[in-house]
């Protein structure tokens, strides 16, 4: 319910952004994560969020704590990076709990933005949990998306008074000492050579607050080092050594500009001291709203606009601008005088964001809706509908537009550009124009758009369908082939009369089959009859008689000649 409320209240106010966000990218930690505090004494602890780059306007929690153990004695808004709550923060002391919504007009990106300072007093003995519950952070993206994508509790022990120091503080691990036998050189021990893991650059500033380590590699002649943190360049530490180590863990740093200060002993006395230079920035720039010259309604294609802001401890970077969807685009802080001409914008609404970044990457933004007004459109009188691709007469194009304005045409085959020009309008504003490039078969189309001197533009049109093919070389009435559909028909000729052949020849093969089959049987018949009248002769050889041979013989010939005209008759037929 509590969630609700807050995106019912940041969309209903309009204070979001439209640059594209990550679902989930925020962290709500309780700082520092391990603390410890004196019996009876007060303390500080501060809610923090790390967008990890993400512009958020809005955030929600709960923290719970042992009421056995903690009260609260104050919440501080003093710091804050909101500006409005739509509900106060609060605190119970009998449930354990503070609440509190807050948001702000702008959109604020840092890795540790400051929300509540809250202070507590330890009631007793023990240890516990401050933990954080029903949390939500409000991605300023328009729609009140929550990237919250963790909380960080914080674990906490109360000792007896007077050990420690009264106030809230990460408990820390003392150095480790090394112990060993020194090995003297004869002269002064060499300047350390600091190194801090958490703010590896000296010149850069950071917007991280955390306990961090310091190190430095102690030659074999040191047998002591003195360090001290705080605000002075070229404060030089004690002559008096804290031991020997490489490495000490320090609390978290406040905004502003700290040096570590460091030297090193051996058997000769102190040598010359290092100082590291630590800068830490957790607020954003100022807030600043962005301002459209010409309006936030323009028939101006690149209109301009007014923006300015400051940050008041590490100073301003850079500005950077998205354009609707657009890419990111970087404007150096020292070269920028308050006044960005956009570049040339299409018809339509886009949001522009404008985000300021100091040298810490802390970053606020402000965005406007802009809405591009076209110029009037033009109109397509006359289009060459249907064109021969063989043929030297271009694709022509007429239509009409306002006077001083030249009209874009582009010409595309489906999706794919094929040529584009511009015609200028005559004194009545008519305009006409031939795309003379050949052009395959195919359909097309012409897309028209309207652009004046300042390079404001129209709406697009388009035109109607134009279909580029052969030209006919056969025509029957209605009907028109060109080369493709000529030989498309002589194809299917050619197979008709090749599937044409093979029938007839399939019909003559079976008409001849069955004539053989007839003769051979016929044959058969008469070459029965020859052989009988051959077993006749033979018979009639055997006798006395010469009657019987004569008779024989004459009708075997009879037969025989029967037989060669049948055969003759017979292949005259299958040649037909």
């Amino acid at each position: 319910m509590r969630l609700t409320f807050l995106l019912f209240f940041i969309i209903l106010f309009g204070f979001a952004v439209s640059l594209p966000f990550p679902t989930e990218a925020a962290t709500l930690s309780i700082a520092p994560s391990t603390v410890e505090i004196g019996g009876g004494e007060k303390g500080a602890i501060d809610l923090k969020i790390d967008s990890e780059g993400v512009g958020m306007n809005a955030a929600q929690a709960v923290v719970r704590f042992p009421t056995d153990a903690l009260e609260v004695t104050s919440v501080d808004k003093i710091g804050s990076a909101f500006s409005f709550w739509l509900e106060e923060p609060t605190f119970s002391n009998t449930e354990g709990v503070i609440s509190f919504i807050g948001g702000t007009p702008y959109g604020v990106s840092g890795s540790s933005i400051q929300v509540l300072k809250i202070e507590f007093r330890a009631k007793g003995s023990g240890s516990g949990t401050l933990s954080l519950s029903d949390a939500a952070i409000s991605a300023s993206d328009g729609s009140g998306t929550n990237i919250l994508s963790k909380t960080v509790d914080a674990a906490f022990s109360i000792i007896v008074k007077n050990e420690i120091s009264p106030f809230l503080t990460p408990s820390l691990p003392p150095p480790a000492q090394i112990v060993r036998a020194p090995v003297p050189t004869g002269k002064l021990p060499v300047k350390p050579v600091v190194a801090v893991p958490l703010y590896p650059l000296e010149s850069q500033w950071y917007n991280l607050i955390s306990p961090f380590t310091v190190k430095w590699e102690a030659p074999a002649d040191v047998i002591g080092i003195s360090t001290m943190l705080n605000t002075q360049l070229n404060y030089i530490p004690f002559q008096k050594s804290e031991g020997l180590f490489e490495n000490k863990t320090y609390p978290a740093l406040s905004d502003g500009v700290q040096y570590l200060h460091a030297r090193f002993q051996n058997d000769l006395g102190w040598g010359p001291t290092a100082h590291y230079r630590l800068a830490v920035d957790t607020a954003p720039p100022l807030g600043f709203e962005i301002t459209m010259v010409e309006g936030e309604a323009t028939d101006h294609p690149a209109p301009t606009l007014q923006f300015k802001t400051a940050d008041a401890l590490s100073g301003l970077k850079e500005y950077q601008m998205r354009i609707g969807d657009g890419d990111l685009i970087k404007i150096p802080a020292s070269e920028f005088n308050g006044t960005f001409h956009l570049p040339l914008q299409a018809p339509g609404t886009r949001r522009i964001t404008v985000k300021a970044v100091d040298q810490a990457d802390n970053g606020i933004e402000d965005s406007v809706i802009l809405e591009i007004i076209p110029i009037a459109s033009p109109t397509i009188t006359f289009v060459t509908k249907e064109l021969f691709s063989d043929e030297e007469k271009g694709l022509t194009v007429k239509g009409a537009s306002l006077s001083n304005t030249d009209t874009l045409l582009r010409l595309y085959r489906k999706e794919a550009l094929v040529a584009e020009g511009a015609a200028r309008p005559d004194d009545n504003g008519n305009w006409e124009f031939t795309f003379d490039k050949p052009l395959s078969n195919g359909r097309y189309k012409i897309i028209a758009q309207s652009r004046n001197a300042r390079g404001a533009v129209s709406l697009a049109i388009e035109s109607v369908e134009v279909r580029v093919k052969s030209k006919p070389i056969i025509q029957i009435g209605f009907l028109q082939l060109g080369k493709g559909g000529a030989a498309f028909v002589l194809l299917l000729l050619l197979v008709a009369g090749f599937a044409g052949g093979i029938l007839f020849y399939k019909k003559r093969q079976e008409k001849l089959a069955l004539r053989v089959r007839l003769a051979e049987g016929e044959v058969a018949k008469i070459f029965k009859l020859i052989m009988q009248d051959a077993e006749q002769l033979s018979k009639a050889s055997q006798t006395a008689t010469s009657a019987d041979d004569e008779y024989a013989s004459a009708r075997l010939r009879e037969n025989i000649h029967k037989m060669e005209a049948y055969l003759q008759k017979g292949l005259e037929k299958i040649k037909r």
